[in-house]
Parts: C-alpha cells; sequence; structure tokens
C-alpha cells in the first residue's frame, strides 16, 4: 500500500507545473483524486485499517516533500514542492487521523531533544521523524488566519486561500491540530523579544508573521473575536504572549476607555472578561514611578472602566480571591504540562468545579 502512495505522489507531481497548487481548486483536485486512492486502498484489502491508509498517504506526501528538499540541498523548492504538505495537512484533518507522532512529523517541531531524538531514532531505523512545515515557514498562519478571520481573509492578508470551506470549519480543524501537538508536546523555537534569543514554543503560541508576529491569542484579541478567544485559551494559550507587543489586558482596556458615552462593545467586554480569568493580577503600567503614583495614573485613566465593573479592583489593586488564584495556579501547572483542556477532565473535583478552571463557568 505504501508503494501505492508513492507512486501516486510521483507520477501526479512529475507531469504537474510548478505552480500547479497553488490554487485552491488545484489543491483541492488533488486531495479528490487521493481521497478516492485511500478509500480503494481501504475496501482492496481487508486488512488496511482506515487509520493505516490514512497514515501511510500522509507519511508519503512527507517523504516527497523531503526527496525533493534533499535533491535541492535540504533547501524547499516551494510551489507544488512545498504545498504537497498542506494535501496531507487536509488529509489528516479530512479522515481524523489519530496518530500523534505522524501529525507532528507534517506540522514540524524544532525541540532539541527532539533532534536528538531523531539522530537516535535515524541510527535504529531507515526513517526518522521528519521536520515539515515550520522548518519551512517559521509559522502556522496558513492554518490560523482562517480560522481568525474567515477563508477569504488570507487571500488579502498573505496572497492564498484557505483550504477550508469556511471559518467554522477551519476553527475545527484548528482545535484538531492544538489536540495532537499537546499531545505530542510539541514546541517551536521562535524569538523571545523578553529573553531577546530563541526560546521553546508551543504551537498554539507559535507567532503569525503576516500579523506582526503577534500571537493567535493576541490576534484573536485584536479582531474582537471572544469565541475564538475561549477556545485558544481553553486550550492554553498565553495569556501574556511573549510576542513583543502590550499586555493584552492594557490594550483592551486601552480599546474600552476610548469608547464614548461609556457604550461597551460587547465582543470587547466578552474578550476582557475571558482574559481576566486567566490572569492573576493586572500588573500596573507606568513604570519605573512608584507604585502610588502608577496607582493614580491609572486609576485616573481607567476610572470608568472600574465603576462600570469591567474591571474587578481586586486584580489591580487589592488581593484576588482564593478561588480565582486557585484557578489560575492550576491553570498554569496544566499548561506548562499541555495538558489544557483534557487535563481539567482528570482532576478529582466536582463537574462545578471543573467548568470553573476549565473557563466555562
Amino acid at each position: 500500500m505504501e508503494y501505492v502512495f508513492d507512486v501516486f505522489f510521483e507520477e501526479c507531481f512529475d507531469k504537474m507545473e510548478r505552480s500547479g497548487l497553488s490554487s485552491r481548486a488545484g489543491r483541492r483536485d488533488i486531495i479528490s483524486h487521493l481521497n478516492s486512492v485511500i478509500s480503494g486502498c481501504i475496501q482492496g484489502r481487508q486488512t488496511a485499517t482506515t487509520q493505516l491508509a490514512v497514515g501511510l498517504a500522509v507519511t508519503s506526501a512527507i517523504d516527497y516533500h523531503n526527496r525533493m528538499k534533499g535533491d535541492n540541498y535540504e533547501v524547499c523548492l516551494m510551489g507544488k514542492y512545498h504545498n504537497v504538505l498542506y494535501i496531507a495537512l487536509r488529509i489528516t484533518w479530512d479522515w481524523g487521523l489519530e496518530d500523534s507522532t505522524i501529525v507532528r512529523n507534517l506540522l514540524g517541531t524544532g525541540c532539541a531533544k527532539y533532534i536528538l531524538a531523531s539522530r537516535i531514532y535515524t541510527s535504529l531505523t531507515a526513517r526518522p521523524p521528519t521536520d515539515e512545515i515550520f522548518k519551512c515557514e517559521k509559522t502556522f498562519e496558513r492554518l490560523f488566519l482562517g480560522a481568525l478571520f474567515g477563508c477569504n481573509a488570507p487571500h488579502f492578508i498573505a496572497g492564498w486561500k484557505s483550504d477550508f470551506n469556511d471559518q467554522d470549519e477551519n476553527l475545527r480543524a484548528v482545535v484538531f491540530f492544538l489536540h495532537h501537538s499537546a499531545k505530542a508536546r510539541a514546541i517551536y523555537p521562535t524569538y523571545s523579544y523578553a529573553y531577546q534569543r530563541l526560546r521553546q514554543t508551543k504551537f498554539i503560541d507559535v507567532p503569525i508573521e503576516s500579523c506582526g508576529k503577534a500571537s493567535p491569542l493576541r490576534v484573536a484579541l485584536q479582531a474582537s473575536a471572544p469565541d475564538v478567544v475561549l477556545i485558544l485559551l481553553r486550550h492554553g494559550a498565553n495569556p501574556c504572549p511573549d510576542d513583543g507587543g502590550a499586555s493584552p489586558v492594557l490594550s483592551l482596556l486601552e480599546k474600552l476607555a476610548e469608547c464614548e458615552n461609556r457604550c461597551y462593545p460587547f465582543q470587547l467586554v466578552s474578550c476582557l472578561k475571558l482574559l481576566l480569568r486567566t490572569v492573576r493580577m493586572v500588573e500596573l503600567p507606568y513604570k519605573p514611578h512608584l507604585y502610588a503614583v502608577r496607582k493614580e495614573m491609572f486609576h485616573a485613566k481607567y476610572e470608568a472602566l472600574l465603576e462600570d465593573g469591567l474591571l474587578p479592583p481586586d486584580q489591580v489593586y487589592g488581593v484576588p480571591t482564593l478561588k480565582h488564584t486557585c484557578r489560575c495556579l492550576v491553570r498554569d501547572v496544566l499548561r506548562d504540562n499541555f495538558q489544557l483542556p483534557g487535563g481539567v477532565l482528570k482532576l478529582p473535583l466536582p463537574r462545578k468545579m471543573q467548568k470553573y478552571i476549565d473557563l466555562l463557568d
């Protein structure tokens, strides 16, 4: 069966123009053909399970990309040779591939431990772990942009069209890959503005290049999309991303403070409330002034928001409730161990407390 998929990619791509997969229609045509081949393999061999066939198809796509890159001194040729990875990405989603290792290989990982493991694995087997989309692009914007702005927006932002039918499908696909990346504990080297060097970043926090290298959560907040913000926070997005931007909470407060006659947009208020559920304290700006001066300046600027109940005083000036503090600490531990949101259900707690920790209450 593996030979069938290898021949499929060799034959299809050998006759195809370099720009043959640049259009969404071209990619969908290949995806349709590949789906037919997968179905034929499953029906033709009684011992072939769906997961086995899909796993071999995706692996063959990865191998084809690697062979073409290897023939070019390990530099991706882009065009159809790179878009084959997005054929594999769509196949992975269409068939619900359950093998997180294959999904991780497709997305890529730059973890030092993973590189060491790859070298050991290579010495023991003929097929080493691979490092695909991230190594070529240094971002996952082709997966995230359609979920954040809709499937037509990427064409105007980055010059390509989403491979998903609509924003809802794209968002569900993002959740699918978030699940696999967390299960595989995948991390990627991205530049840290706080530490002025490369640091390992989780899949959910990898910056989006065409959005000023902002994290997906920051982009969702800027777009005032509370439904996307909730999904990202539940799955472990860092509420204070290290992408060089201002504090997300302060950015939202700035927008709300500019609203005339205290007419606050519902979407902005919802984003702020969700974000405050994951932040223990709101750090006062205006450093290096003394705390008393910073408090006075903050109160003067955001007095209306405090009076209207949009900003809890205890999260700014006082001591947060024990309940909220515990939620933040528990979520921090789960986030560090790639256990959000699935790990919440494993906690020996009443369902109501689980929902509270999971930001659903």
